[in-house]
């Protein structure tokens, strides 16, 4: 019956309605035979009782329309019971086609139009008669069927959104800040550990992560060159406009190594979504660490989520590449950044007036002692914001000195004493931690095994040289005299022995700490290496 869809409705509130009819004619409908009068007292019931109609409530129902909806039944079945279409459906009776063409003219000339501006127009150039206007809701329903709601032009004005992909590790690497749980920082008070990560987009791989006490370029340069030491530089970093990321020295130092640096546009994070991802990964961790007893500092907080990230993320299966990051990362071969380059990289750059009575520069609340003719002159510093053992002095664009700190005496203020909540029944965080170092030194086992070269070119220099360079340390006097004596009684060393045990030594303890923890790596190694100097790995 294709009249039938045309003349009635069929909508869910259509069908609705034909049950609800079809529900009070059910016991005129379902009787087959009827005594003389009975079916007349039947309906009289019917109309006598009240009846609830979905959307509607209770209602009473006339004699005639009961025989309306008989006929109808009898005629067409349930269907015919639905309500018709309206002849005008669709079309204004209060708006002709002239006036609805306007309304979406002005609409399209300003989509912020609201719909009561677009009504007063109408009646102010005299479109439309004054008094005549319809309500805000029928023109709404009218624009809106003609595609030209707000809504459907903000909608159309805005470009779709395309997945960015990209071929090679290295062409696009993500970055982003996350605020994670309470550490006690180095004065024994509470501060939210601020968390710096890069993800490499075709890989999704985080090729540097790590938690700091302050959100700003130090703890930024710390994880880049994290990054850019181990696999070298990227095409394109791609960072949100934090003032962090705004740093003209940060798009400079990346320029410099044939990075471009790129931010994303305001209040649009779409193209971050993999690190926005990332954190989901990251999240679940700090809560386990929320659990614990006692605060954690920021170092025992990054060896936890270093296990976390390699045993939760790295080796599980990523839904968009089929395979899990470590595997994405197999074939890539690592072009780690010259450490020489790397150490003047990120050096802040500021202009100080000496002080005429102290000779002194203040760099970050800090003094450094200049030489005597710098007095009341204006110098250029440049420092590196994670060691400020020293810093270089340069005037009119020629480097003076490398001054160092004027000693001064502090006492630390004395730590409160946090309140201890009672412990969870696991740590899971250790257990992480206690497979990832089984798991290390199983990786380390073959490689100190291998057959090794020394090379001539590798001597005590060399080998001072690429230590402090990987661990971050300074060669003072100290230092140079430990590690020659750990050369002399030990040494010499294939350079990739080296290399290897300070990188493991680095997972474990970090940058920047006392000689003796990489030089104990390095001697683990190497007796394994003189025990079994053909062994083949297991």
């Amino acid at each position: 019956m294709s009249h039938d869809r045309v003349r009635y409705r069929e909508d869910d509130r259509a069908i609705q309605l034909a049950l609800f009819r079809y529900g009070v004619i059910a016991p005129l409908v379902e009787q087959a035979r009827w005594v003389p009068g009975e079916r007349v007292q039947r309906v009289r019931e019917i109309t006598a009782a009240t009846h609830y109609q979905p959307g509607r409530g209770p209602l009473r129902i006339s004699e005639r329309t009961i025989y309306g909806w008989l006929r109808l039944y009898h005629e067409g079945g349930i269907e015919a019971l639905r309500p018709r279409r309206r002849k005008d459906g669709g079309r204004s009776r209060k708006l002709d086609r002239e006036t609805l063409d306007r309304a979406v003219e002005l609409r399209q000339e300003n989509p912020k139009r609201t719909t009561a501006t677009l009504l007063d127009i109408l009646e102010r150039e005299k479109t439309l008669a004054r008094g005549a206007a319809p309500h805000r809701a029928t023109l709404d329903r009218h624009l809106a069927r003609r595609g030209a709601s707000r809504r459907d032009l903000r909608r159309d004005a805005t470009p779709p959104t395309i997945k960015m992909q990209f071929e090679a590790f290295g062409d696009l690497w993500v970055g982003d800040y996350h605020h994670g749980p309470l550490v006690l920082d180095p004065r024994g008070k509470p501060t939210t550990a601020k968390l710096g990560a890069f993800l490499d987009h075709t890989t999704r791989y985080p090729v540097a992560y790590r938690y700091h006490l302050a959100e700003d370029l130090t703890s930024l340069r710390d994880v880049l060159l994290r990054a850019l030491l181990t696999w070298g530089c990227p095409k394109k970093v791609y960072v949100d406009r934090g003032a962090v990321f705004r740093s003209d020295q940060l798009a400079f130092s990346l320029q410099t190594v044939g990075t471009v640096l790129i931010h994303s546009r305001p209040y649009y994070s779409q193209g971050r979504g993999v690190i926005e991802k990332w954190w989901q990964v990251v999240i679940p961790f700090e809560d386990e660490v929320r659990l614990r007893p006692e605060l954690l500092s920021i170092h025992e907080l990054n060896v936890l989520l270093e296990s976390w990230v390699d045993l939760r993320y790295g080796e599980v299966e990523h839904r968009e590449l089929g395979q899990s990051p470590r595997e994405a990362i197999a074939s890539v071969t690592p072009r780690p950044l010259d450490p020489e380059v790397a150490r003047d990289l990120f050096l802040v750059r500021v202009e100080r007036t000496v002080n005429k009575k102290t000779s002194c520069v203040s760099v970050e609340g800090q003094e450094f002692l200049c030489e005597r003719f710098l007095r009341g002159r204006r110098v250029a510093v440049r420092y590196d914001p994670a060691d400020f053992t020293s810093v270089l002095v340069f005037r009119d664009g020629q480097r003076v000195q490398r001054a160092f700190p004027r000693r001064t005496q502090t006492t630390p203020p004395r730590p409160e004493t946090p309140e201890i909540p009672p412990p969870p029944s696991v740590d899971y965080l250790a257990l992480l931690r206690e497979d990832y170092e089984r798991k290390l030194l199983e990786h380390a086992r073959p490689l100190a095994y291998a057959s090794l070269e020394v090379e001539p070119r590798f001597d005590e220099a060399a080998f001072s040289k690429v230590l402090a360079d990987l661990a971050g340390l300074d060669l003072t006097p100290s230092t140079r005299r430990e590690i020659t004596s750990f050369w002399e009684t030990f040494g010499p060393f294939p350079e990739e022995l080296v290399r290897i045990a300070a990188e493991h030594a680095i997972r474990l303890h970090g940058r920047g700490r006392h000689p003796r923890l990489y030089l104990h790596a390095l001697r683990t190694l190497v007796l394994a290496h003189w025990r079994h100097p053909r062994k083949d790995p297991p």
